[in-house]
């Protein structure tokens, strides 16, 4: 009975390497793709409200005595705002796009801040000015996109992961389609 006890010794810590290893692998892999989900989805929910806040300031925010006209900050600060736990400064080629007119900010953080691109009048033009295209603007489609990097932290466990190793960073690109309503 003794002798069959000393030879089963080392048998747990070799189940363990087999099979305990692999499934926190399995287990750490399931968060990470939940998260790389959970930052796409917020992605295109912050997106998707952005369009929906500029749809309803199009073309009669501009027409006196109207004064609803936003500027390309306003629908920043919406999308910062509904973008929980996106990073202003990491959200890329932020573009807003109309058949008339594109504009892009290089980061979220440069559409928020004050200057040529944060004041920009969008997708309607400066209260009071005269419209871009009269008439046409109504029922004209809108558009909002934008990039976040994703990087994995599975990569800490590939062979040969230490300084000076980089890992390749997934772009998760979101957009939104809207018609301007007013």
């Amino acid at each position: 009975m003794r002798h069959r006890k000393k030879s089963c010794r080392g048998q747990t810590v070799i189940e363990f390497t087999l099979v305990g290893i692999p499934m926190i692998f399995v287990l750490i892999s399931t968060f990470e793709m939940a998260r790389g989900m959970w930052l796409y989805t917020t992605l295109a929910a912050a997106m998707k409200d952005g369009a929906r806040f500029a749809i309803v300031h199009g073309h009669d925010c501009a027409v006196p005595p109207n004064s609803c006209a936003v500027q390309i900050r306003d629908i920043a600060n919406r999308i910062a705002f509904y973008g929980v736990g996106l990073i202003p400064a990491d959200m890329q080629n932020v573009t807003f796009r109309t058949s008339t007119r594109t504009i892009t900010c290089p980061t979220l953080r440069d559409c928020l801040q004050a200057g040529v691109l944060g004041d920009t009048y969008w997708p309607s033009s400066a209260p009071g000015a005269q419209p871009p295209d009269p008439g046409g603007v109504r029922r004209m489609a809108l558009e909002i996109g934008g990039q976040y990097p994703f990087q994995s932290a599975i990569a800490m466990f590939w062979p040969g992961a230490g300084r000076g190793m980089t890992f390749g960073t997934v772009m998760l690109w979101a957009s939104s389609r809207e018609s301007i309503q007013y």
